[in-house]
């Protein structure tokens, strides 16, 4: 707010003022032409230590920044400091609720008691095997020849007479075995031109030509049999060498 001054003492005013407070005179009319210069009133010089309002000096505001900027620090390590102390509090009891968790687990599985069983008694039956029919048989021809594929085969013809009560099939009670060094020679397809009862019902005392073909090595001695399916009993057994000109000599 600007200051004001008498037009007739000079002296300072209120700027609301219509009367001079020193001279009394009215401060709406004009000054006469010879009226003095106003005042000038000396300035009071500042108090030591004191600087104007509003203004401050550089060195305050750089402790003033330098204090905001510990106390910043302080609270951030304080935080960091909080929140490790909060993780390492839910580390410790999230491995005691851990422990616990184990220990009373394999407390409960101790407690377990698991009841003793007892098997019942089981009695397999003895499994009685049907005996093989009677039956006799008598070695008829062997002969050997070269299929397309260049394998040597031998044909062996055997007499079956059935000697049961009832009629018999060969197929469901017997089988015929040629071996050569104690390993079963494989069995092959007979000449379907040959008379052949394999699969035909004997009658009782009936006489029938059973035939069966085997790949052998020519010039190799081979045994043949005869053997029931259910039981050990052996009913034809020879030895026989095969000859690379399709004869076969029998040993005994």
């Amino acid at each position: 707010m600007g200051i004001r001054y008498c037009m007739h003492c000079g002296m300072p005013v209120p700027r609301r003022a219509k009367i001079c407070p020193e001279c009394g005179r009215s401060l709406k009319m004009r000054a006469p032409q010879n009226a003095p210069e106003p005042r000038v009133l000396p300035e009071r010089p500042a108090a030591k230590g004191r600087t104007p309002r509003g203004k401050q000096p550089a060195d305050k505001k750089a402790s003033c920044f330098a204090l905001g900027l510990i106390a910043l620090l302080c609270t951030a390590a304080l935080i960091i400091i909080n929140a490790g102390d909060r993780i390492e509090n839910a580390r410790s009891r999230r491995r005691e609720k851990k422990t616990d968790t184990q220990h009373n687990t394999a407390t409960t599985r101790r407690e377990i008691k698991i009841p003793e069983i007892i098997m019942p008694d089981i009695t397999i039956p003895d499994i009685q095997l049907p005996q093989p029919p009677a039956a006799e048989f008598s070695a008829e021809s062997y002969t050997v020849e070269t299929n397309l594929l260049g394998e040597t085969v031998l044909y062996v013809n055997i007499n079956y007479t059935n000697k049961a009560e009832t009629p018999e099939c060969f197929l469901t009670s017997f089988q015929i075995s040629v071996q050569q060094d104690d390993k079963a020679c494989l069995m092959t397809a007979g000449n379907p031109a040959q008379e052949n009862h394999l699969m035909d019902q004997v009658q009782p005392d009936e006489t029938a030509l059973i035939s069966e073909a085997f790949i052998i090595s020519p010039e190799k001695e081979a045994a043949v049999s005869v053997n029931a399916y259910f039981s050990d009993d052996t009913y034809l057994e020879q030895t026989i060498l095969p000859h690379a000109d399709g004869t076969v000599s029998v040993i005994q």
